[in-house]
């Protein structure tokens, strides 16, 4: 980046791949309001052209995002947020710069929409690493804003990609209003380097970790079918990311007496292994570095039983639970169980950090009195098993509508 008089000279665009839209984008065009009906029209089609497409049907992540942006869903969430405003108006506070994170490849699409209904013009910085997720959403966008009613989405918002040079992320953090970063803590310390102007805000998504809750009870008396379907719902919050997302749990806490618990988690892991066994792509390098981790941490945890599904899923039984549970973290189907005695033996330990609460056959309201009786700092989400990736206009404790708009008070 440049600086002449303390303003800001635009970046050769060589410097930068737009893989949807241009660099006008980053020219800070006057906000809109937030859920406006052109946004929701957009987002409609988009979500039409998701689901006939051939190639973007075969990645469910894709399908996913798809209906979460159909009318229907974003008209509610509309009318919804419109009535917690009360006489509150609320517009976009201008350019938004988001950074996406580079392990889940379609988060990029999540966060370009939360700025979009916000009323916000968009940059969002992908990853280097190219996914075949990416280049079809912006193929599909691209396409598109060639109708003349969508053209505006293409002058006020981009994709971009650039190598790991701090002159791009100076320059849109020194021209936007708000920025919003998806990554690690290491991430999150890199690009805050590059100085904001000093009215704009920013929010990070930061290094989090998740568990689950069990009622022992609960899966004892489940039908073979209701137990099918929780494993495959586990299985979609888990082995689909290889526990890389945030809210995917590492550790699965049982509720109950212990001979009822040592019942639930036989017949539970027996099923999520069958699951894995006829979904999960296991390759080498995973079986590898799974058990590298899984001698690691015999070494460093005492009192543990390790019980191996083939290689396709080893379970690590704790006695005890450490004070920091997020040095419980898994991967490539390597999960960490123990059984509490009350919900207070687990929300106690849950720091900063833990982000997603994932239950079945507990009142998620029962939960959330807890964390709010015990004052826990963590915890910002309890969903049930299956909705762990669930994302949201609410989203580690932020109401990121809220967050990237500005108040217009009026009397």
């Amino acid at each position: 980046m440049q600086k002449s008089g303390g303003a800001v000279i635009p970046m050769k665009n060589s410097e930068i791949t737009y893989l949807f839209g241009k660099e006008e984008a980053s020219t800070i065009p006057p906000s809109r309001i937030t859920y406006e009906d052109q946004c929701i029209e957009f987002l409609d089609c988009l979500s039409k052209a998701i689901r006939s497409d051939v190639e973007a049907k075969r990645y469910p992540e894709l399908l996913t995002f798809a209906f979460w942006i159909r009318r229907a869903g974003i008209s509610k969430l509309g009318e919804a947020y419109a009535k917690r405003q009360g006489g509150i108006k609320r517009i976009g506070k201008g350019l938004v710069f988001h950074i996406a994170p580079s392990n889940v490849p379609v988060n990029f699409a999540y966060t370009l929409v939360f700025g979009m209904l916000a009323g916000n013009a968009n940059v969002v910085k992908i990853s280097s690493k190219r996914f075949r997720q990416v280049d079809i959403l912006c193929r599909l966008m691209s396409h598109l804003t060639e109708q003349e009613e969508f053209q505006w989405v293409e002058r006020q918002n981009a994709v971009v990609m650039y190598d790991r040079s701090g002159d791009a992320t100076d320059y849109f953090s020194g021209i936007c209003d708000a920025r919003v970063i998806w990554g690690g803590d290491a991430t999150i310390a890199q690009v805050r380097k590059s100085p904001l102007q000093p009215r704009s805000t920013e929010v990070t998504f930061a290094d989090r970790y998740s568990f689950a809750i069990l009622s022992a009870e609960a899966v004892n008396r489940a039908s073979e079918e209701e137990i099918k379907q929780l494993a495959r719902r586990f299985y979609n919050d888990t082995y689909l990311m290889d526990q890389n997302a945030c809210s995917s749990p590492h550790l699965v806490c049982w509720m109950g007496k212990e001979d009822g618990c040592e019942t639930a988690g036989r017949r539970f892991w027996q099923e999520v292994f069958a699951v894995c066994a006829e979904s999960y792509e296991l390759a080498d390098v995973k079986v590898s570095e799974k058990y590298a981790l899984l001698c690691k941490i015999a070494d460093e945890f005492e009192d543990i039983k390790v019980t191996r599904y083939k290689n396709a899923l080893y379970v690590v039984r704790l006695e005890l639970l450490p004070n920091e549970i997020t040095e419980l973290r898994g991967k490539f189907g390597l999960f960490f169980e123990c059984r509490l005695d009350s919900l207070e033996e687990i929300i106690e330990r849950a720091g900063k950090k833990v982000q997603t609460c994932a239950v079945y056959g507990i009142e998620t309201s029962e939960i959330a009195d807890c964390v709010c009786s015990m004052h826990a700092k963590g915890i910002d989400r309890i969903v049930p098993i299956g909705g762990t990736l669930d994302i949201g206009v609410f989203w580690d404790g932020y109401d990121v509508i809220s967050e990237l708009s500005r108040c217009i008070i009026f009397e």
